[in-house]
């Protein structure tokens, strides 16, 4: 019989280095490249150490593409905690098509990425980046890796466990509602000790997790 297992994989060598979430993912990214390298891991966490430990990593990142930016050593940049994520979230117009995700700080690794909702707003997204990473991090028994984000807006609306918008609702974002609806709750059942902090986007450039649609 099948295992029932959720497997996560490491892509080194493909049309797209990174991790992927599912066997049909990281398939598509495999299935006829020249040279393909990749693994199958039991968790994320053990995933994205193996990436980040690879002996060909820096070459790796330099090809990450799913957000293009010039590659940075972020280790480098005294004042930024190693062991840690960037979220962010994109809108399409206000409201428009939203999406966010998270990325690994070290590595530029995308973590989850969720999206695209209609009729949304960034603050929302960047609400639900923030939520996204301390529920992924519960479920995980990981109390140590901290969050940026460069929205004081959604720190302050995780802070009140209230996602404060004056958004309509309509036919188009019911669906988008109901997660908000079950992020508070989240936030209203659990405690955490991740820090979550602010990006000095002035000091360090846009946040990892940036879209870079600006």
């Amino acid at each position: 019989m099948a295992s029932d297992k959720r497997k996560w994989y490491v892509v080194w060598q493909g049309t797209e280095p990174g991790i992927c979430d599912s066997w049909a993912e990281c398939e598509l990214r495999v299935k006829g490249y020249p040279g393909a390298r990749y693994k199958a891991f039991g968790s994320q966490e053990e995933a994205v150490e193996a990436f980040r430990n690879d002996p060909g990593e820096m070459d790796i990142l330099r090809a990450i593409a799913r957000a293009p930016r010039e590659f940075v050593n972020y280790e480098a940049i005294p004042g930024i905690v190693r062991d840690s994520i960037a979220v962010d979230g994109a809108c399409s117009g206000n409201p428009g098509v939203m999406e966010y995700r998270g990325v690994d700080v070290p590595t530029g690794v995308e973590l989850f990425h969720q999206g695209p909702f209609p009729d949304a707003t960034n603050n929302i997204g960047e609400f639900l980046a923030i939520v996204h990473a301390l529920a992924l991090f519960h479920n995980q028994g990981n109390d140590h890796t901290a969050i940026y984000s460069d929205s004081k807006t959604a720190q302050a609306w995780v802070r009140a466990a209230k996602c404060r918008t004056k958004l309509a609702r309509t036919d188009a974002n019911v669906r988008l509602f109901e997660i908000i609806a079950r992020a508070e709750r989240w936030l209203a059942t659990h405690t955490w000790r991740n820090m979550i902090l602010k990006w000095n986007t002035s000091e360090w450039g846009e946040i990892p997790a940036d879209f870079g649609r600006k």
